[in-house]
């Protein structure tokens, strides 16, 4: 019995001993009258052990699982008592469901629907539908209080927190102020005093004397932040920072201090730091709370197995301060392991602890689909025992959960709850669409294993869905299938060295990190991928007639792929696989002896900027100029990016005056000249693959080139990648041909702005006079600054169900945008 339900207890013993005596003149003349003595008084209500948010949760009784599908817009209820392991409903809910969570007395479920904006309330005798509850935009995490009277929802587009009155199902308020896309949360009693955190699912400039410029690419220029809520008058009492430190690594100089790598000279191996970002999840485990996240350092040169890393950041909740000895880089010690173990704890998404005994709990390890023993000490200092040398074993206990070996498949696990005698995990995957039974039993953690697998909705069968979902899948993880290197071997795979990158790393759900990185070209902030493809298309074959529906160009309406234009077509993302994450790539030489029929890699494989291996034939270089068609994986990823990547939802109405003023003066500006089309950009290749060399300067695409004022060579991070400095080299690449046009759609959910993130909100971005009057030749009819804001606010409004401008052509376009 945890302490708070026996103080509860112990009270009202002591006020039933004291009214009895009472009663009885003080105890000493008996009952009296033949007075039956009262009865016992009725047990404490039930309390929650903990309460964070989670995409599959548990009844008090450990006889049920719920989980929620946000593929199938259902969540499933599991009987897993007596390890049944069985499916016994699913229940349509809204659209997207994200989180689930069950009152202490297992009367009422309540699940967040993303893309409905509500909250379903679900019987949990009968699943019936008891009520629909109106919430924030985009509502996704949520948390019940431990006595389950509130429920706390984050609704990650509006920035806010509704709060919800259990009993009668009504939301009591909307805090706002709760800082930038709310996502986890967490509840804890804390000195008698009940706190809610939420942490910040992205990462926020540091607030110091530099300027946006001088902090924007700085392993150090951001911070993770978590928001602290009093559930007594439901405000924001604190924000807590969680800084940026030493990862552990080195990398082979520094972009932004002008260093280049020089083996024979040992100073240019630089220390790298990372700052916390992609803020999933936070658990509270006594005085702390745990927040696993994916820390980003994004001072190049850019190689993945620097640039990444995978912190635990731990929190005091006593004093709301991050305990700074106590977080640690998760990734700190793995390159010790030798092949065949070495494996990286790649985007660490959830984390669920044991109730009793050893302090001991598993961070979910969504790229690599596994559970990572985490062990605290008596002060909660967390460890995964890593190796600390290269002759150190360490020991590092990891379970799989939910992998097909055979078929070389993945789950994308996405949430861990673990029952209250700790004999059992289970886990939600989200692409396998089932969930994990793990078998935590016992006192030998080398044991731990999943034992079952439980199908929570049904899988797609046509041909179209399947693709699109195996995309998904190569998408999300850092392992993929097996290769033939080393570092590619099980429990490795291709899709990065040791595991160590993933697509998700940067694009989370395919959208952004929010990070300017020191990339080759320059300070490259993270373009949102929904917006890769024109919106409503409809699914082709057309590369072959096996049901490949990769897009093919210029049939499918795609843009230029990049801030300087360097890649034609998706499947050109093979040479990031390559030379970003260090894996072995997708495109191989066949051999059916091997996994998945792959062989040793391809070498014939160039696009604008990178050239054939030197082994790749003369006589293929046709076939190495272009990527499509390949590979049946690669053209799955390149299938869900333009069919399967969500957009986001705006919570500003179009009805708004000001929106309809704003788009009304966007038009008079002619914005649309290259803001127009249902994928709001002019930039769309209009040529079969690969490109004439006539369209080829500097390894860009020349004609996908604008000039909009937003590059200045002057400004402290436009710099190239490897610590060149300028950017006013003879060829005249990286900004001064101009940048690619980027998409409007969704364009409030991707902040900064610009190439280098040098606008901090989209008021800034028309601050900038050659960019506002590139459609009226340089008349500048936004002068006024109320107007701006108007306009403002239209762009903050742009989601899929705006109405777009008539399609321009990138030839249009370019008239406006060069001199």
């Amino acid at each position: 019995m945890d302490g708070v339900r026996r103080n509860t207890w112990m009270a009202a013993l002591y006020f039933s001993a004291a009214s009895m005596l009472a009663a009885c003149g003080g105890g000493g003349g008996g009952y009296g009258g033949g007075n039956a003595p009262p009865p016992p008084p009725p047990p404490p209500p039930p309390k929650l052990a903990e309460s964070h948010s989670s995409t599959v949760a548990l009844t008090s009784d450990g006889t049920y699982v719920w989980s929620v599908n946000p593929d199938g817009d259902t969540v499933s209820v599991l009987d897993v008592g007596g390890d049944r392991n069985r499916k016994i409903a699913e229940v349509p809910v809204g659209k997207e469901p994200r989180c689930v969570a069950i009152t202490p007395d297992n009367r009422k479920v309540y699940v967040t629907n993303a893309v409905s904006g509500n909250v379903y309330v679900i019987d949990g005798a009968n699943y019936s539908i008891r009520r629909i509850i109106a919430v924030g935009t985009e509502p996704t995490g949520c948390a019940l209080t431990l006595d389950g009277s509130k429920l706390y929802v984050s609704n990650l587009s509006s920035d806010s927190v509704s709060v919800i009155n259990t009993t009668t199902d009504i939301v009591t308020k909307t805090i706002t102020g709760v800082g930038v896309k709310p996502r986890g949360l967490a509840v804890a009693e804390i000195g008698g005093q009940t706190k809610v955190y939420v942490t910040q699912f992205l990462a926020q400039l540091v607030d110091d004397a530099r300027s946006d410029d001088q902090k924007e690419g700085r392993d150090d220029g951001r911070e993770g932040r978590v928001t602290v809520l009093d559930a007594g008058n439901d405000t924001v009492v604190k924000t807590i920072k969680l800084a940026a430190r030493l990862t552990g690594f080195k990398s082979s100089g520094s972009t932004l201090d002008k260093i280049v790598f020089d083996a024979n000279n040992p100073a240019t191996s630089i220390d790298t730091l990372a700052f916390p970002n992609q803020l999933e999840s936070i658990v509270i485990r006594g005085n702390r709370a745990y927040v696993p996240n994916t820390a980003s350092s994004p001072n190049g040169p850019v190689k993945f197995n620097v640039n990444v890393q995978s912190f635990l950041s731990v929190i005091d909740t006593v004093a709301d301060q991050e305990v700074t000895d106590e977080t640690f880089n998760m990734n700190k010690g793995i390159q010790f392991e030798p092949f065949g173990k070495r494996l990286f704890p790649t985007n660490p998404a959830a984390m669920a602890f044991k109730h009793n005994g050893p302090f001991e709990g598993f961070v979910l390890s969504r790229a690599t689909d596994r559970l990572i023993r985490v062990v605290l000490d008596a002060n909660g200092k967390p460890t995964v025992n890593a190796p600390t040398s290269a002759t150190d074993a360490g020991n590092v206990v990891r379970i799989e959960v939910g992998i097909d070996v055979g078929e070389n498949r993945n789950s994308s696990s996405e949430g861990v709850v673990i029952n209250a005698s700790d004999t059992r995990a289970y886990v939600m995957n989200l692409v396998s669409r089932d969930v994990s039974v793990i078998d935590i039993s016992g006192n030998d953690p080398t044991q731990y294993k999943e034992i079952a697998r439980i199908a929570s909705t049904a899988l797609p069968t046509d041909a179209f869905a399947v693709q699109v979902l195996r995309g998904k899948e190569l998408f999300n993880t850092s392992v993929g299938p097996e290769g033939t290197n080393d570092n590619a071997k099980r429990p490795a795979g291709r899709m990065s060295d040791n595991g160590w990158g993933s697509c998700y790393g940067c694009h989370p759900r395919g959208l952004t990190d929010g990070v300017t990185w020191m990339f080759g070209d320059g300070p490259r902030q993270t373009v949102s991928m929904e917006s890769t493809a024109a919106h409503g298309q409809v699914p082709q074959i057309g590369i072959n007639v096996n049901n490949n529906f990769a897009p093919l160009l210029p049939t499918f309406h795609q843009r230029a792929l990049n801030w300087s234009s360097v890649r034609d077509e998706i499947q050109d993302f093979e040479l990031n696989i390559r030379n970003v994450s260090g894996g072995q790539g997708l495109i191989a030489f066949p051999d059916a002896s091997l996994p998945g029929g792959r062989g040793a890699v391809d070498p014939c494989v160039f696009n604008l900027r990178f050239a054939a291996n030197a082994n790749c034939d003369v006589s293929r270089e046709a076939q190495a100029a272009t990527t499509t068609g390949r590979d049946k994986d690669l053209d799955a990823i390149a299938a869900y990016i333009s069919f399967g990547i969500r957009a986001p939802i705006t919570p500003t109405k179009a009805t708004d005056p000001d929106v309809v003023q704003g788009r009304a003066l966007f038009a008079a500006a002619n914005c649309q000249g290259c803001h127009s089309g249902t994928n709001w950009t002019a930039s769309q290749i209009d040529f079969t693959p690969p490109p004439a060399a006539t369209e080829i300067t500097a390894a860009q695409l020349n004609r996908f080139l604008c000039k909009v004022g937003s590059f200045d060579a002057a400004k402290p991070n436009e710099l190239k990648g490897g610590g060149v400095a300028g950017q006013l080299n003879s060829d005249g690449a990286n900004g001064v041909l101009g940048i690619n046009i980027p998409s409007l759609l969704n364009v409030f959910a991707s902040g900064p702005f610009f190439h280098s993130g040098s606008a901090r909100t989209l008021d800034e971005v028309l601050e900038n006079v050659q960019h506002r009057s590139l459609g009226t030749a340089s008349v500048d009819t936004l002068s006024n600054a109320a107007d701006r804001a108007k306009v403002a606010k239209f762009l903050a409004s742009i989601d899929a169900n705006t109405a777009a401008f008539p399609e321009r052509t990138m030839n249009d376009a370019r008239t406006l945008c060069l001199p």
